[in-house]
């Protein structure tokens, strides 16, 4: 099964998984063929992607990090605080829903505890809003899986909280120092908080050299959950840069070229360790200039994934459309509709797929990621 956005599922794909609301109740069940005007209903409703069948994703075990209901639970209190916050007056107005993020926060944690072979990140398709709901989600997830292994399951929780709520403050302010202040501004009052929750807001913009912002804190002063956080920002910010985003081996390759100097040595390792690169599902260019797909993240910390071949050498047809959209932020741009990699053979049998293991091929690499 194949990751499309809503706006470029082909007339006559059939869904691979259910599409569920944040009630859990089933909007399109899995086997159902999408029509246009179902896939623009979808996107009214909220949706942005989807999992369809597609030739040459067969059989794939593709992991997000979270259930279906549980992002869209989400998805749909993120959404709504947002608009509050872009609407507001006086940020010490906002009305957080604390209580409702802490049971959804509380779930989630416990979907990411069990995660072991890693997850796609969720795709910044879609308007602006779309995007930072994806940003942020991602950077709680990353946050709370590194937290899993390094802290205890309460510290987890403010992590992932945290991170849902340390940069709305972007909403009001382009000045990436003053975003921090704004973001507790809107938090600072809720005695439902935990303090440990905005001590990280407050933090996950420092650096152990002293020469992050707003305060300049170094390490000495830096707690270990704010040195986690910082560094999930970091390489979830670097992957899904909007202009010029990082392979991700390149991004955790910065990091480490920083650890112990920027970021935090265990933390960073511990990334490397648990949030794979390249999950099984990812779409690749290949240094062969073949299309790819991930069916297996491959050793821990190598970013050296085994990978099935869609298309031959040298042959670049396709590649926008297996990659996500350009995105303007426009809900209703016109989207030119993917082509699938053949499914049959010359001979009219199912294609056999060739399949490359990276840490053993040295000599084929990944030099793009299509789907991010």
């Amino acid at each position: 099964m194949r990751r499309v956005d809503i706006r470029t599922i082909p007339e006559g794909a059939t869904l691979a998984r259910p599409l569920v609301d944040q009630r859990g109740a089933y909007v399109l069940a899995a086997g159902k063929t999408v029509t246009e005007s179902m896939a623009e209903r979808l996107w009214e409703r909220g949706f942005r992607h989807a999992y369809v069948h597609a030739p040459g994703f067969e059989g794939l075990d593709v992991r997000e990090p979270l259930e279906p209901q549980t992002f869209q639970q989400l998805r749909h209190l993120l959404a709504g605080l947002v608009n509050q916050v872009k609407q507001a007056k006086d940020l010490a107005q906002v009305e957080v829903p604390v209580l409702a993020l802490q049971d959804v926060t509380r779930q989630a944690c416990e979907e990411l505890a069990k995660q072991n072979q890693g997850f796609l990140l969720y795709p910044p398709w879609g308007t602006l809003a779309d995007r930072f709901i994806a940003g942020v989600i991602n950077i709680a997830c990353v946050a709370a899986r590194i937290g899993v292994e390094m802290v205890d399951r309460d510290a987890v929780r403010h992590l992932f909280l945290a991170a849902l709520l340390q940069d709305l403050g972007t909403w009001v302010t382009d000045r990436a120092v003053e975003h921090v202040a704004a973001s507790l501004s809107i938090v600072r009052s809720y005695r439902e908080l935990n303090a440990w929750v905005k001590h990280i807001i407050a933090d996950h913009h420092e650096r152990l050299d002293g020469s992050g912002y707003p305060q300049g804190k170094k390490e000495r002063d830096l707690h270990v959950l704010s040195r986690i956080m910082q560094v999930a920002v970091a390489y979830v910010e670097l992957v899904q840069d909007a202009r010029n985003p990082a392979l991700p081996h390149e991004a955790q390759e910065h990091l480490m070229a920083e650890a112990g100097v920027l970021f935090d040595w265990n933390a960073v390792q511990t990334l490397r360790k648990v949030v794979p690169g390249y999950p099984t599902g990812s779409v690749v260019r290949l240094s062969t200039s073949q299309l790819a797909v991930v069916v297996h993240p491959g050793p821990p910390s190598l970013n050296r994934p085994r990978v099935r071949v869609l298309s031959k050498k040298g042959d670049r047809k396709g590649e926008s459309a297996l990659g996500a959209p350009e995105d303007t932020g426009a809900p209703d741009e016109t989207i030119e509709q993917p082509d699938w990699p053949a499914s049959l053979s010359d001979s009219g049998q199912p294609a056999a797929y060739e399949e490359i293991d990276l840490a053993v091929e040295h000599a084929v690499a990944i030099v793009r990621l299509l789907e991010s």
